[in-house]
């Protein structure tokens, strides 16, 4: 059960990556620069409040001092990335294994 909630939170997470790319990729065309949309950007557009929130929920759990080095690092990053390679991950470790086969030792029959 755990492994499918994994991979459907991982797809979702890569489909939002996926639509990321493609809104920086337009923006980029249009700007005839490179454009990637931080975090916290795409964030605040879900809710105006949500980085604040976050900050408030992370900073019990991991102190002030880790928020203030990781946080608004973690939140430049590029949506692309932090959606996308999360997405990934999840993807991966949900995915189903086949069963393995028993290996037979060189000179061993069974």
């Amino acid at each position: 059960m755990l492994s499918f909630v994994a991979r459907i939170l991982g797809l979702v997470l890569f489909a939002i990556g996926v639509v990321s790319l493609i809104s920086d990729g337009i923006a980029s065309i249009a700007a005839d620069k490179l454009v990637m949309t931080p975090l916290s950007a795409s964030l605040t557009l879900i809710a105006p409040d949500i980085v604040d929130r976050l900050k408030a929920a992370a900073v019990p759990l991991i102190g002030e001092t880790a928020w203030a080095d990781w946080g608004p690092a973690v939140l430049a990053w590029p949506t692309l990335a932090v959606s996308g390679l999360s997405g990934i991950f999840l993807m991966l470790a949900g995915a189903r294994r086949s069963p393995r086969t028993a290996k037979k030792h060189a000179g061993l029959s069974s």
